[in-house]
């Protein structure tokens, strides 16, 4: 049952699991140190930002490309660019804490501008 998103752009329901999966990872970094060391190098982040925002270009132009509302840009640029300078972008001596604001904060924004997308695609597809 759809209840108020398109649930036919399936990149914006894996982009925004991603996010949230981004989120978590984030917020949870500590622990996971300790866990799986592997997940916490600079590499690592790097290729999850990346695997958040280049699958994300798709499903904003595809949902936008039927809407055409440009609120979608306002939430998910922003996110968008705080994950990129969380991950490519910081001073070395900002410390891990800033990052992870950054991160979590990115990707709070474009969870919303993924939830957004959906919604405004699945009204403008019913009226």
């Amino acid at each position: 049952m759809i209840t108020g998103a398109d649930d036919t752009n399936v990149f914006d329901r894996l982009c925004a699991g991603l996010a949230v999966g981004c989120s978590l990872h984030c917020l949870q970094a500590f622990w996971l140190l300790s866990v799986a060391p592997a997940l916490a190098g600079e590499t690592a982040h790097r290729v999850m930002a990346l695997c958040v925002v280049v699958p994300g270009v798709p499903a904003m132009v595809l949902g936008w490309r039927r809407h055409r509302s440009g609120r979608i840009w306002i939430w998910v640029l922003p996110g968008w660019s705080l994950l990129l300078l969380a991950r490519f972008g910081t001073a070395p001596g900002l410390g891990e804490i800033f990052e992870t604001f950054l991160t979590a904060g990115g990707c709070a924004l474009i969870w919303v501008a993924h939830q957004l997308n959906r919604t405004l695609a699945y009204w403008h597809h019913r009226s």
